[in-house]
């Protein structure tokens, strides 16, 4: 809906970038279980949940334990992957089903013979499976050779490398900010990781710990670092996002036990996909930290990775009740100048039931706007699962506030009282101006800059007043000259300056026999200009005249247009009846409010296509 409610001041266009975000405001939270019958099924259940049309790349760890697989979340993600898992000996059943389903073409196997074999691999050979082994001697430097891969000019997170919590919930922040998990020893780093280290520009380091697992040792190797500690793992998976809630879409997140580490590892390939968070529970108890996180956002989906034996019913109907809802949206008061591009904001601010307040994603109704005029226009959006409409109050200020003007040394410069606006009916209204100085004695050559008020507007008015010597005007062209000095007032020989014509504001010299226009590039103050039916070869001294608001070349044996790009102040345009094969250098004229082109070469008018639902006097059709 667009309600037009002031008055209109002059043409414009404004595009406005639909942004579709995944919301994460709901009217209620609903849970959805991915689980299987045991963690295998599970973690297909999760492939089956994020590649419905299948993928061409999965990654295969070792299903029983979990030192070699942690850092597969972001290399899934960075290849757009399925985290799956198998036994040691032989490719888990399942997993083979679900690798025929996805179509994979190659698979990552991360770690070494010692947990996946080489019959495993043999087996994916047989499937017409491309197979890349990353593995290291021990989980430390498979976790740094999947480091590699990804690669570190963003930054690295850091995890202790013998248990799995801290790495579960470091997963999709990683992936979300692409960046590697680098698993370290308590004490010391290996020789290789002090290598990667010092051998690569690392921009930032985040180093997730509590209660000194990791040693000032291994922490002080790591350059530009942020320690993100906790109490516990529990305490630290929440902290953690919430240091990089800007990296994360919270409409969404999944839940897993931070007991059992094959679980969390399927939702880390399939949380980063939306830059969802992992929320972990200590066993299927949700705790303080857990609580104090869920009970603060507002959450449209839980996805409970596990069945009941890992996470109860009963827990998962504790969650679905935790998150707050919307309870009102504030409207948004925006404002934009005309001809600019206008980005619609991305979140608006809503309060929730718990009384806090909280930004949102909103989608808005439009994609783009011919608006008319400058004026306040509403326009309307949407939260997802939330039936209240969102209201933006846009005004558009106009651009009529910039005005030039020229005078000469020595010489005084009246300011104008008045400045003329288009109005709504198609009339123009001359509204009063107030100027901080309304008559000046300039004695120095410069550009000066004034201000004004017009009442009921908030905007101020600008002129720019530029001060030149006074010289003579040289005319080639006499009937030009004759032309000029009739206006004047004076003799056909008589010599003409500057400061003669910078007061002159029309001219209508239709039919007039001139076929050399050089000379009137000194009438900058010139706001009407008529020429139609002289025979004008060049227009080139058109150029300076940004002042001009009517200017008529009609039949005037004209071949391009080149010369009228910068005269934007145009209101009024007659170019009709020429040689004209292109009307590319109008395309910037957006404030035409009239505009003749017929019985020219082209027929192609598609330059003025942004502002021909504007014009309301025209001689063509788009």
């Amino acid at each position: 809906m667009i309600t037009k409610k002031h008055f209109i001041l002059s043409f414009f266009l404004i595009s406005i970038l639909v942004l579709i975000y995944a919301p994460k405001a709901s009217a209620s939270t609903s849970t959805e279980r991915i689980a299987g019958y045991d963690r295998y099924q599970t973690a297909v259940a999760a492939s089956q949940s994020g590649w419905p049309e299948g993928a061409s790349t999965a990654i295969i760890a070792y299903g029983e334990d979990f030192p070699d697989a942690l850092s597969a979340g972001p290399l899934a993600h960075k290849y757009n992957a399925p985290i799956l898992l198998t036994g040691a000996s032989d490719l888990n059943n399942d997993t083979a089903v679900e690798l025929k389903r996805l179509k994979v073409s190659k698979v990552y196997i991360i770690g070494g013979y010692a947990v996946v074999s080489k019959d495993v691999e043999n087996r994916l050979y047989s499937m017409n499976i491309t197979v890349e082994r990353i593995a290291g001697q021990d989980r430390y430097e498979t976790a740094l050779k999947v480091a590699q891969r990804i690669g570190l000019s963003k930054g690295i997170f850091v995890a202790i490398g013998t248990a799995f919590p801290d790495a579960l919930s470091i997963g999709p922040i990683a992936a979300a900010k692409e960046m590697p998990l680098l698993l370290v020893p308590p004490n010391d780093l290996t020789d290789s990781q002090k290598i990667l280290v010092v051998s690569n520009k690392i921009p930032v380091s985040f180093i997730v710990t509590g209660n000194s697992e990791l040693s000032e040792k291994v922490i002080a190797q790591f350059p530009n670092y942020e320690i993100i500690e906790g109490a516990d793992p529990y305490e630290r998976n929440t902290k953690l996002i919430a240091r990089f809630a800007d990296n994360l879409n919270l409409d969404t997140v999944y839940v897993a036990t931070g007991e059992i580490f094959a679980d969390a590892l399927a939702a880390s390939a399939l949380a980063p996909k939306n830059n969802n968070p992992i929320l972990l529970l200590k066993g299927d108890t949700l705790t303080n930290a857990a609580l104090s996180f869920i009970s603060s956002n507002i959450i449209s989906k839980l996805y409970i990775m596990g069945g009941n034996s890992v996470i109860s019913a009963l827990t998962e109907s504790s969650l679905v009740t935790q998150p707050p809802h919307i309870a009102s949206v504030a409207d948004i008061i925006d404002s934009v100048q005309e001809g600019d591009q206008y980005v619609p904001p991305k979140t608006v601010t809503v309060t929730t039931t718990n009384g806090l307040t909280e930004e949102v994603p909103v989608t808005w109704s439009m994609t783009s706007i011919y608006s008319l005029r400058s004026g306040v226009y509403e326009f309307e959006g949407k939260i997802k699962n939330y039936s209240t409409i969102v209201h933006l109050s846009l005004t558009v200020t106009p651009v009529w506030n910039k005005i030039t003007a020229e005078t000469v040394r020595n010489g005084y410069f009246n300011f104008p009282q008045t400045v003329e606006v288009p109005m709504s009916n198609n009339t123009v209204k001359s509204l009063p101006v107030t100027w901080n100085i309304n008559l000046i004695n300039i004695n120095n050559i410069g550009t000066y800059t004034f201000e004004g008020t017009v009442k009921d507007l908030t905007q101020t008015v600008t002129l720019t007043l530029k001060v030149s010597e006074d010289s003579q005007i040289y005319f080639p062209d006499l009937a030009l000259k004759t032309a000029v000095c009739r206006t004047l007032g004076k003799p056909t020989d008589a010599t003409i300056y500057k400061s003669d014509v910078l007061n002159i504001s029309s001219l209508y010299y239709n039919n007039s026999g001139i076929t050399d226009l050089t000379g009137l590039e000194y009438f900058t103050n010139l706001k009407t200009l008529y020429l139609g039916g002289n025979n004008l070869t060049l227009t080139t001294p058109l150029i300076t005249l940004t002042n001009l608001k009517c200017l008529e070349l009609r039949n005037c044996g004209l071949k391009d247009l080149n010369s009228l790009t910068g005269l934007t102040s145009l209101t009024y345009l007659d170019v009709a009846s020429n040689n004209i094969n292109d009307f590319s250098p109008l395309r910037q004229l957006t404030n035409l409010t009239s505009l003749y082109l017929s019985n020219n070469k082209t027929l192609d008018y598609s330059p003025v296509r942004s502002y021909y639902k504007n014009l309301i006097g025209r001689d063509f059709l788009l």
